[in-house]
């Protein structure tokens, strides 16, 4: 890759990568009250969505134990959708860099596991949140599951782009014609 495009690439990744550490920073900063509203309004609507496809209200067909589980399911969810995200940013800024991609993994999980740490030890200092090391595995297992996503979309890139350079000629291999 010319590396003026990697150099502009790897700012844009970087860039990215800060402002969706910055979003999880400011879901974190959420008081306990809030981040409840919040998961709240997401079963809310699955709720809506349930209604719609088997005319069954939750609020009333399952017990509040069962409604509270789903909203729990929702918020481990967002934990691990956030790191997800979050992973997948760091995999491409790593693509910039040339180092074995085993390395690439691993930086990116430690990355992601250490801000995540960090991310419950902010929360222990705002209002009704409190710290969680299940949360912070939850937010590595996205992670990892991240990483995968990376590793598949750089497979397939990589693939069309090998195939689209030996048509144009661009490169010889063992496979072109």
């Amino acid at each position: 890759m010319n590396p003026k495009i990697k150099f502009r690439l790897r700012i844009i990744a970087i860039l990215t990568t800060l402002i969706w550490m910055i979003v999880i920073f400011r879901f974190s900063m959420d008081t306990g009250t809030s981040s409840h509203e919040l998961s709240d309004m997401c079963v809310q609507i699955f709720n809506k969505a349930v209604y719609h496809f088997t005319g069954k209200d939750l609020t009333i067909s399952i017990t509040p134990e069962h409604y509270a589980l789903i909203e729990l399911f929702f918020r481990k969810l967002a934990h691990m959708s956030i790191y997800f995200v979050l992973s997948i940013n760091v995999m491409v800024v790593l693509f910039t860099f040339n180092i074995k991609m085993s390395l690439r993994m691993f930086i990116s999980a430690l990355f992601c596991f250490l801000y995540a740490l960090s991310d419950e030890f902010h929360q222990m200092f705002v209002d009704g949140r409190g710290a969680s090391f299940t949360d912070c595995l939850i937010d590595t297992s996205g992670a990892l599951l991240g990483i995968i996503a990376a590793l598949v979309l750089y497979c397939i890139l990589y693939t069309i782009m090998t195939k689209y350079q030996k048509h144009k000629g661009l490169i010889q291999g063992a496979y072109a014609k």
